[in-house]
């Protein structure tokens, strides 16, 4: 099945697929451990940040395996991209799934820029994620409690979602109605009935909802229930569970000089997080 056949599924049948974030060895191999498991399709996906860091085909050769190893569905991502160039070269590398952010730009120039990429995309059969109204916050674990009526600024018009969407040809829409990246001291109110507007606007787009970490199980399914929601993406929570599981392991073993030693723990404690961000997503056993 392609990505598309995956995202159509997920809207048809009413669940969604994790976007999980690699920026480790240990994190890729924790998330597809936890979705052999579950028997769950995976979105894998890398900032420009985690590809410059491994580098590009490193990303797409460490994910071809993963695929072969696991026996698993797995999207590959390229997610807020902020460059055409840097689209274009995931393009050939063999990404499925591209997110070009112009969210900081002129909506004139994103749209002329988003569909540029869709243009090369659509070629190879894949599909392009857009953005307008960028997503607050940062994948960090913030202390502060998040500023709502700032927040409210950066909520989507509908309208403006299907003026840009229809102009850029973009698969998929990155809406914004309360959630946040990162997680902060109290959870952020999402606005359902606006997510619902935006489904009723977008009725051909597939929708995604970035900052899915911190956001509670309720709110999420709410999310895929109201809004049609078919890919979470979810980064700061796998961070955090990467780095304490770290610190227990070294802490536990502190003259291990050995790290594949300590790594195999670490990778089940994200596999642990993983299992249950899948059962919330309602795509456990959707491989056959």
């Amino acid at each position: 099945m392609t990505g598309r056949d995956w995202l159509e599924k997920a809207k048809k049948e009413n669940f969604a697929i994790g976007a999980f974030n690699v920026d480790s060895l240990d994190i890729l191999k924790g998330v597809c451990i936890a979705a052999q498991k579950q028997k769950s399709p995976i979105i894998l996906e890398f900032s420009q940040g985690e590809v410059d860091y491994f580098g590009l085909k490193n990303v797409a050769d460490l994910v071809a395996n993963a695929r072969e190893e696991y026996e698993i569905p797995i999207l590959l991502n390229l997610d807020h991209s902020k460059s055409v160039d840097n689209c274009l070269e995931a393009i050939e590398a063999g990404f499925d799934l591209i997110h070009f952010d112009g969210s900081e730009l002129p909506i004139d120039e994103n749209k002329t820029r988003a569909a540029e990429v869709v243009r090369a995309a659509h070629e190879k059969g894949l599909l392009v994620e857009g953005e307008i109204d960028k997503v607050p916050g940062s994948s960090e674990v913030h202390k502060e409690e998040i500023d709502l009526e700032f927040l409210k600024k950066s909520y989507t018009k509908p309208e403006q979602a299907k003026e840009f969407a229809d102009a850029a040809g973009v698969d998929i829409f990155a809406a914004v109605f309360g959630n946040v990246h990162g997680t902060f001291a109290i959870e952020p109110e999402l606005d359902f009935e606006l997510l619902k507007k935006v489904r009723e606007t977008l009725p051909d787009k597939f929708l995604s909802m970035h900052g899915g970490s911190g956001i509670s199980a309720e709110n999420v399914r709410e999310g895929i229930k109201v809004g049609g929601i078919v890919k979470v993406n979810i980064n700061t929570e796998i961070r955090q569970t990467f780095i304490e599981a770290l610190k227990e392991k070294v802490n536990e073993e502190p003259t291990q000089y050995t790290y594949y030693k300590l790594a195999n723990d670490i990778s089940l404690a994200v596999a642990a997080l993983i299992e249950d961000k899948i059962d919330v997503l309602g795509s456990a056993g959707k491989v056959e």
